[in-house]
């Protein structure tokens, strides 16, 4: 059997029954996060233009757009709750895709959630599918897709949205197998862009195209059959040269599902998860030797030669820049004591101080060290002494997870831009029993306003 059908066929046959306990509250816990960070990112001017654009589109008013007030139709839904999603790079991040997952898949499956009135149970079983074929492809492409400049969350993120969508659209397999070739025509976004707005619109883009692929599938839209697997598809097209093995794509499909091994990780930080164990490492620092900004000669991150190339921005100057600049979290976390929404403010980024402190931070690539090695970082101040702290493990990875207090506090500081207490409480109540909500439109209703 051919990988792209072997893949519709495991869309179509995997129901909610089969989906193991653990992967089904991994799922709740990361839409809860991304319900919050949207809230969020519903404020950020990605948020708010992209918003505009939609709503001056018009469309069939079927689904909700998040903290906008209105519904247009589910691809513009799509399309704008996954742009907001992403705008505040806090939402999860999963080492199988090497990108944002849920920021992709989720807005597409609550746009036809609504659109279907269907049910939280359905919600979860489109979401967690859609995750784990977006991932096994990750692992069918391998590390040169990333390399070679492509930005995973549109890449993969179009094909789980893809997936997704033809789960909660009940496509047949022929169906599905034709909406995954429709998407790989729809899929693509460059890493170049990484600290502008159209990053976040790649999540936006990956959501509206899952959902345009699986609509177009479900009318009898054509596209090759075989897309995954022929010379010209998707594997080879986005594996950055070639070097992919297209049997990784099925190889444990759905068994262990992703969700859960290697899993995915939630931001306790709204910056790229790259600056997040030496974030870690200097608040500990802070929190343990209270080290003035004045005081300090110089701050050495020492980290794999990998990771400048995904934190490109060394002088930042806005906020998203800021958001994938190791130098500017090193040098707002002593300004501040923190690493916050409020840290990455174009005028934040732009302060003297800020500016001034982060020409003093550099890194130290030693030879040999990987990314699976510990990051440390050594604040050396002016007195001559050095303060130094090693993480190995980032604060909200599976091995170091966000409890779920913490998942629950950062939700609440995040939906707190647009609801009210008692909407963000009744809002945390609906997701944590996700699966008896019997139309998904009561929540969505509740997030829109």
């Amino acid at each position: 059997m051919r990988t792209t059908e072997r893949i519709a066929d495991f869309i179509v046959a995997t129901g909610f029954e089969q989906i193991p306990r653990e992967a089904v509250d991994f799922g709740r816990g990361a839409i809860l996060d991304c319900l919050g960070v949207t809230l969020a990112g519903s404020q950020d001017p990605s948020g708010k233009i992209v918003t505009e654009y939609v709503k001056e589109l018009g469309g069939n008013p079927e689904a909700g757009v998040i903290g906008g007030g209105f519904k247009t139709s589910a691809p513009q839904a799509a399309l704008a709750n996954g742009t907001m999603a992403h705008a505040l790079d806090y939402d999860d991040v999963a080492i199988s895709w090497v990108g944002h997952p849920t920021a992709a898949l989720l807005p597409a499956v609550l746009a036809l959630g609504e659109r279907g009135k269907l049910s939280g149970r359905e919600v979860l079983e489109g979401y967690i599918i859609g995750f784990e074929v977006g991932a096994k492809l990750g692992a069918g492409i391998g590390p040169g897709h990333y390399a070679w400049g492509w930005h995973a969350t549109v890449t993969l993120g179009t094909m789980g949205a893809a997936a997704a969508a033809a789960k909660m659209l009940r496509l047949d397999a022929p169906q599905t197998g034709m909406a995954l070739g429709i998407a790989t025509s729809l899929a693509g976004g460059t890493r170049q862009n990484f600290g502008t707005m159209t990053k976040p619109f790649h999540a936006g883009s990956a959501a509206r195209n899952g959902v345009v692929a699986a609509l177009l599938a479900k009318r009898g839209f054509t596209a090759d059959e075989a897309i995954l697997e022929n010379p010209l598809g998707f594997c080879k097209l986005f594996s950055g040269g070639g070097d992919f093995d297209i049997a990784k794509a099925t190889q444990g499909l759905g068994d262990p599902f992703d969700i859960v091994t290697p899993g995915v990780s939630m931001k306790p930080y709204p910056c790229c998860r790259f600056t997040h164990r030496c974030v870690d490492a200097i608040l500990y620092l802070i929190k343990e030797y209270r080290p003035r900004a004045e005081d300090v000669e110089r701050v050495a991150c020492k980290t794999a030669e990998f990771v400048p190339q995904v934190v490109i921005h060394s002088r930042p100057r806005s906020g998203l820049e800021g958001k994938f600049s190791m130098q500017y979290c090193m040098a707002i976390a002593l300004l501040d004591g923190e690493v916050g929404l409020r840290q990455f403010s174009d005028e934040k980024v732009l302060d003297p101080k800020a500016q001034e402190l982060l020409k003093r931070v550099e890194y130290v690539h030693p030879d040999g060290l990987t990314p699976l090695h510990p990051e440390v970082v050594t604040i050396k101040l002016k007195d001559g002494r050095e303060l130094c702290h090693e993480v190995a493990i980032a604060k909200g990875d599976p091995g170091n997870p966000m409890g779920e207090e913490e998942l629950a506090a950062k939700y609440r500081d995040c939906a707190s831009f647009v609801l009210s207490p008692e909407d963000i409480q009744k809002s945390l109540d609906m997701v944590s029993h996700l699966e008896d909500l019997e139309d998904i439109t009561e929540l969505i209703d509740l997030l829109r306003l």
